[in-house]
Order: C-alpha cells, then structure tokens, then sequence
C-alpha cells in the first residue's frame, strides 16, 4: 500500500484552480475533512469563480458582485465572540445566535447542504462549525428591529474554517453554484 501524499497550503497554492477543484471534490468524497478545508481555504484567496458558460458573452458571471440565481451560500461565516447565543441542542448540535441574513439564501444553502462557522475575529479559522439542519426566526428581542434574525441549527464538526476573504463586519459567505456540484 502506498503511503498518502502530504498536502501542504504551498502545494495546493502551486497547483491549477481546475485541479484543486478536484482535489477538493475527492476530499469530500472520501471524508477528508481537513484537506478539504485546506483546499476551500486556498481557493477563497484566488478570488470570483469563473464558470464555462455556453454563450460567448459570460461578462456577467466572471465579473465580482454578480451571481447566477442558481448560485447558494456554501459556508455562511460569522463573528461570534465567545459564543454569544449560541446554545447546544444534544451532543454534537448547536443553534446560533441571531444573525441577519437573506431567508431565501438560507433555505438555497439547507437544499444544498451548507455549513456555517463562527469566528472568534476574521482573522482566525472557525472555533465552532458544521452543516446546517434546520433555522428558525429569532424572537423580537435578538433581532434588529427593520430586519429579522435567524438563528442556526448546526450539526458539529471537528474541522475549522478560514475567512472566505469576502464580506465585510461580521457576516462573509462562500459561494457555490448549483451547477459545480453536478
């Protein structure tokens, strides 16, 4: 039996977009959670994904901002310091606090299997993360008055997240099209 390679962020930073992609892709297959958090680590820092389009004219899915309805939040990221609200729910389960986000990228990202991690600051990886189950509207108190809060039901993993790079305050998403997991 051959002994398994050793995945470095240098090495996967040296290899093309297409095949990190894969790499990734064969990481979840097979349940290689911290590789494949490596790998989605090195892939947020090479910006927007370009995806083949059919058309000649693809100015609109390349260019930053822009995204395909099809498109879902993959990983939602938060600030959370010192696990403000969260609470657990059973071994291996937590809900969140409240947080502002769009309802109609929640249910896209539960449809398709998404995470969520919290962060202590931007700058450190996730200290408490997993796939999103299930979220409910936050009570009046938690919310912001113009906006409704949602809190998270979160099945816990063991492998911490990086800042996708993107987003600003305490909120940032990883974005994913319906089409790349085909």
């Amino acid at each position: 039996m051959s002994k398994a390679p050793v995945w470095s962020t240098e090495r996967l930073q040296a290899m093309e977009t297409a095949q990190l992609k894969q790499l990734l892709a064969n990481a979840q297959a097979r349940g290689a959670d911290e590789l494949a958090a490596l790998c989605e680590e090195v892939l947020a820092t090479r910006g927007p994904v370009k995806k083949p389009s059919s058309s000649s004219s693809s100015s609109s899915t390349s260019s930053p901002g822009k995204r395909a309805a099809r498109d879902y939040v993959s990983v939602f990221h938060f600030v959370c310091e010192n696990d403000r609200g969260v609470s657990t729910d059973g071994e291996g389960f937590f809900w969140t606090g409240s947080w502002v986000v769009p309802e109609d990228e929640i249910i896209k990202s539960v449809q398709a299997g998404g995470k969520l991690a919290l962060h202590s600051s931007r700058a450190d990886r996730s200290y408490r993360q997993g796939k999103i189950l299930d979220y409910r509207r936050s009570d009046g108190d938690t919310a912001k008055k113009r906006n409704i809060g949602f809190e998270f039901l979160v099945a816990a993993d063991e492998v911490p997240l990086a800042w996708p790079g993107g987003g600003t305050g305490e909120k940032g998403y990883t974005w994913a099209g319906h089409a790349q997991n085909k």
